[in-house]
């Protein structure tokens, strides 16, 4: 028997009246179970099947895999299907941890926290949601070993630059004078948008007006960014594609 709080990333048919998800938790990382009978009507597990619920789960190893045999949830975050840009920031989320693998249970204690973080403040706060899906990347980013430095530029470190362009080979921000083929520059209000982000704590989201248009453009950077350290695409749908 396993015990342990997850998130739903996914669900998928299986057999007549059985679902499969996948859940992301600190213990087990990303792992599919079984939902046996839930799409019976008098099924008692039904928001289990739903993404993003956050709930307590008791698997048991079956013949075939794990199957939940007790779910007791924690958040439906239900306002995700109520409002569709919400929703579409929030699978922008789960779309992105669905991607990546971990190396450590403390690497995946962290993105599980800050997952919990960003998907509450794209649920219940009053903001432009891409601007949390945008600090939830640049996070990410700094959780995994590449964060931005909006300072100086991250090769000569120079502080005195007019422009700073992303390397996607390194991840960094770099000046005019260090930057090769593998970098594209960034608009002034695209970096505004960057070092106003990486500087806001998600808590303070609410306060932020950035410039119009600044907040895409700089998810398309940051999609950019993810696609080359990890290797993997997300397509952001419904924002970016």
């Amino acid at each position: 028997m396993k015990k342990f709080k997850a998130i739903v990333l996914k669900a998928r048919d299986k057999k007549e009246k059985d679902k499969d998800i996948l859940l992301f938790s600190i213990e087990e990382g990303k792992a599919w179970a079984t939902l046996k009978g839930v799409k019976s009507p008098s099924a008692k597990m039904k928001q289990a099947q739903i993404p993003f619920t956050f709930g307590e789960f008791i698997l048991e190893e079956g013949k075939a895999g794990n199957i939940v045999t007790s779910f007791e949830a924690i958040e439906s975050f239900r306002e995700f299907s109520e409002d569709v840009d919400k929703y579409f920031a929030g699978m922008g989320v789960l779309e992105v941890i669905n991607c990546l693998e971990f190396s450590s249970a403390a690497e995946r204690a962290k993105i599980f926290v800050l997952v919990l973080r960003a998907l509450k403040t794209i649920c219940f706060k009053k903001i432009n949601p891409i601007y949390a899906l945008d600090k939830f990347l640049i996070e990410l980013f700094a959780e995994t070993g590449t964060e931005f430095s909006t300072e100086k530029c991250s090769v000569c470190g120079s502080k005195s630059f007019d422009k700073l362009h992303i390397n996607y080979l390194t991840g960094e921000l770099v000046c005019a004078g260090c930057k090769d083929f593998n970098c594209e520059e960034l608009s002034k209000t695209t970096f505004m948008a960057l070092k106003i982000l990486k500087n806001t704590d998600f808590d303070r989201l609410e306060s932020l007006k950035l410039s119009s248009g600044s907040e895409v453009a700089l998810l398309r950077i940051l999609s950019r960014n993810f696609e080359a350290r990890f290797d993997t695409k997300a397509k952001f749908i419904g924002i970016l594609s």
